[in-house]
């Protein structure tokens, strides 16, 4: 399929108008229709609120993209599964890093992973969720078509993003013993550091169906520096360190990348039956 801008299409259809050939007669003008524009590109979101209304011509004719499945869902979706696999056939797993402490439990089609174990009395569980990935993976345009300015920005916005470092995965940390309350900590793990953006002191309920407001603390950034320092400390104690949170990083970027792929899949044998 391919957008054609709306302002370029009747703007192209009065010059056809204009410069077809006179006949002598008003009644017998011949009006040629606009020839249809092949796909160029993969399909992208609008960059600004002023974009030009787009039509959609839904048959294309001319140059197919190299492996477009000639414009139709299914096909289209097989090039999307392809690429994606041969990223996923290039991705090298980092090893499991010494004295890594968790079990992890990672289930086909859930979009997080929880680590568990045991310490002294305490048991900790971690729920990892997707990374965040700046300028993340793509699988498309891997036949190089396209303008090379569009090309070049594109690998200047990956260069830049790759060196920023932005790439993170968020935590949810719980400690927990046999009674009384449980910790529970929102975490922001980068290459660089591990962020606490927030804290709670969660107390076990009874299930008597009454609503309550307990009071749940400061913000984290508000407590005493030597508290904040405390806390980190606590933590690494209990295995959020950076060798953890980066291999996780990494972990969860290959399943980010097989959850998509077998997400894929489940889309096009649905809309082939």
């Amino acid at each position: 399929m391919a957008f054609v801008s709306a302002t370029a299409a009747a703007s192209a259809f009065a010059t056809l108008l204009t410069s077809a050939p006179s006949t002598g007669s008003v009644s017998s003008a011949c009006v040629c229709p606009l020839p249809r524009r092949p796909l160029l590109g993969p399909l992208h979101a609008a960059k600004s609120s002023n974009s030009v209304p787009v039509e959609l011509e839904s048959k294309v004719k001319g140059k197919k993209k190299k492996g477009s499945g000639a414009g139709n869902l299914p096909g289209a979706l097989d090039v999307e599964i392809r690429e994606a696999q041969q990223y996923l056939d290039s991705d090298e797993q980092e090893a499991v890093p010494e004295n890594f402490p968790f079990e992890i439990l990672d289930e086909e089609g859930m979009s997080v992973v929880i680590l568990k174990r045991d310490y002294k009395d305490e048991k900790i569980e971690v729920i990892v969720s997707m990374p965040n990935l700046e300028g993340g993976p793509e699988f498309d345009d891997d036949d190089g078509e396209g303008d090379g300015e569009s090309a070049g920005k594109d690998e200047d916005e990956e260069e830049d993003g790759e060196s920023a470092g932005d790439s993170s995965v968020s935590l949810k940390v719980v400690v927990s013993k046999a009674s009384g309350p449980k910790l529970e900590f929102t975490c922001t793990a980068f290459r660089e550091e591990i962020t606490i953006d927030d804290m709670l002191i969660v107390e076990k309920t009874d299930d008597d169906g009454e609503e309550k407001f307990p009071y749940e603390g400061p913000e984290f950034t508000e407590l005493p520096v030597n508290v904040q320092k405390g806390l980190f400390k606590y933590l690494e104690q209990r295995g959020i360190t950076l060798s953890a949170t980066n291999y996780m990083h990494d972990y969860m970027v290959t399943k980010q990348a097989q959850e998509y792929i077998r997400w894929m899949r489940k889309l096009k044998d649905f809309v082939s039956q």
